[in-house]
């Protein structure tokens, strides 16, 4: 564990040249296609499912499929409050814990006492809903199980609208990153539902995208910045942070990735610290893959021209794979443990989540479908 602030400044990370490929012994086969009036949050990946969440005019959902995309079980949340599901994670015993939002419960408001003729002449309270949909100021955390049964819901009221973008869990508790207008924060829970102090990271131009929890409670949190951060200032337009914190919670560690005139993002990491984000400056568009060690430093990293941040993954025996949108065209690549590219794929849609499970393979999900990852 870091004991003092550590101010590392990573203001450009060396290109990589993609090698040429031979012809790919592996293919992606489309295992279900998403309606375009589905509103899909995002896909997990387990030892027995495929998990796919979202929500609905009437509540939120997740579903549990097959690996050919067949549906195993629909789990339905609503309980009469307005609310949104954002995120989700798996724990290490194969329950599904979901994130977001929910609104208060609605004040019941007293009737006027009618006159006796009128149609309630007892004067009894009516409740009235409100015409205007309440804020939704309560971050809020389902459990559910392997089998799709509720296991568990846990609200932190707030004073201010809360949006929370990712969640993390292990055997030792949760993190989870949101925005409010107030700033990004950061909180941790135990896997009881008992809430630590929240933390705040930056003001109004600060955002994050991406958590991660360490076994010794502490939590790495990614995403991009303009502000200052740990007497870190920014580099370029927008850079990329990490962020560590540690279990009181404080940040014990701020990392910028940035370049003048240049936008950069981390939206997207492996528990192994395999980063994706992107790039976007006047003359590139790139997605940024990096592997970065237990200490945050860079061990490889590589540029790859693209229209779409990269999303990644840890494969088997210290393989990595990203994905990424260019055009009209999306690509997999498959990294070995030095970073260097062995397998090349393409397929259709923008890749939002790339998920890996040793028992189920390679899952990708884009905006119109999910597609596995065929071993031949």
């Amino acid at each position: 564990m870091f004991r003092k602030i550590s101010g590392i400044v990573i203001a450009v990370l060396i290109a990589a040249t993609i090698p040429s490929y031979a012809t790919p012994k592996n293919s992606l086969a489309v295992v279900k296609t998403i309606p375009a009036d589905q509103d899909v949050v995002g896909m997990l990946v387990g030892d027995s499912a495929i998990y796919i969440f979202g929500n609905t005019p009437s509540g939120g959902y997740l579903t549990a499929l097959n690996k050919d995309g067949s549906q195993k079980w629909l789990h339905s949340l609503s309980d009469q409050l307005e609310f949104t599901i954002t995120a989700g994670a798996l724990d290490v015993n194969g329950n599904i814990w979901l994130v977001g939002a929910a609104a208060p419960p609605k004040a019941m408001v007293s009737a006027p006492s009618p006159t006796p003729s009128g149609v309630n002449p007892d004067g009894a309270t009516i409740g009235e809903e409100g015409a205007i949909r309440a804020d939704l100021t309560q971050l809020t955390l389902w459990k559910v199980s392997t089998g799709g049964e509720g296991a568990g819901k846990y609200q932190l009221s707030l004073t201010q609208p809360v949006l929370p973008t990712s969640i993390s869990v292990n055997k030792n508790g949760i993190s989870i990153v949101a925005w409010q207008s107030l700033g990004s924060l950061f909180v941790s829970a135990d896997l009881t539902g008992n809430f630590g102090k929240m933390l705040r990271i930056g003001k109004s131009n600060t955002t994050l995208d991406k958590v991660i929890r360490n076994s010794d409670g502490s939590s790495i949190l990614l995403g991009s910045s303009t502000e200052l951060i740990s007497s870190t200032k920014a580099i370029g337009i927008r850079d990329g942070v990490i962020i560590k914190v540690d279990v009181t919670p404080k940040i014990i560690q701020s990392i910028r990735s940035g370049e003048k005139g240049a936008t950069r993002n981390w939206a997207n990491a492996t528990s192994s610290l395999l980063l994706g984000g992107y790039l976007k400056s006047s003359t590139s568009s790139l997605a940024t893959i990096t592997k970065f060690s237990d200490t945050l430093k860079p061990t490889w990293t590589t540029r790859i021209k693209a229209t779409s941040t990269a999303v990644v993954a840890n494969g088997a025996t210290g393989t990595y794979y990203a994905a990424f949108a260019n055009g009209a065209n999306s690509t997999l690549i498959t990294f070995d443990k030095s970073g260097k590219s062995i397998a090349q794929l393409t397929f259709s849609g923008i890749p939002t989540a790339i998920q890996f499970n040793k028992s189920m393979g390679l899952y990708i999900y884009t905006d119109s479908a999910i597609y596995n990852l065929v071993t031949k």
